[in-house]
């Protein structure tokens, strides 16, 4: 059934205990869709998994699900998941997006803070990601602070695709 919207795809993933922070990103792409992009006919569609085991049990069907996809979110806090496989699709939406002929627009990385952490391979995986200068580092410490910034980077995704006038590729 036509629905008159063009579609972009929002990957969300979250390795761990996140499920509050995992909401408040469903949260901030609804009130972005709201707000902001189905008044222009936008719409911002939420995928990702419902459970972590899903990403090694149905690793082809997950990894194409991000290649299809025109944004990515990562929240993370302590690790990179079971076998490090939230790395792999993070490594995966990267790819994407500095591949001109991909959908993936943007890769936004979340990282709650964890100020009594002393684990040394903990605070070494939050390194990693606070040194690296490809992508834009998102910290924060409570669920409503992520939605707040999820909400903003949403909204300015869809004037992005306002911008430009016509479907992304990938659109649908």
């Amino acid at each position: 059934m036509a629905h008159g919207f063009d579609s972009y795809r929002v990957f969300v993933a979250s390795p761990g205990d996140l499920e509050a922070d995992r909401q408040a990103a469903h949260d901030a792409i609804a009130r972005a869709n709201e707000a902001v992009a189905m008044p222009a006919k936008i719409l911002l569609v939420n995928i990702g998994l419902r459970d972590n085991d899903q990403i090694a049990n149905f690793r082809s069907v997950v990894s194409e699900n991000v290649r299809c996809s025109t944004f990515f979110i990562q929240i993370f806090q302590d690790d990179w998941g079971t076998r490090d496989l939230f790395r792999r699709l993070f490594l995966l939406a990267l790819e994407c997006r500095d591949d001109a002929s991909m959908p993936m627009r943007d890769v936004a990385v979340c990282l709650k803070d964890a100020p009594s952490e002393t684990n040394q391979e903990i605070l070494a995986f939050r390194r990693e990601l606070e040194d690296r200068k490809d992508v834009n580092l998102f910290r924060y410490s409570r669920a409503e602070q992520l939605r707040e910034h999820l909400e903003r980077a949403c909204g300015e995704w869809v004037q992005s695709l306002i911008a430009l006038g016509s479907p992304a590729p990938g659109a649908g």
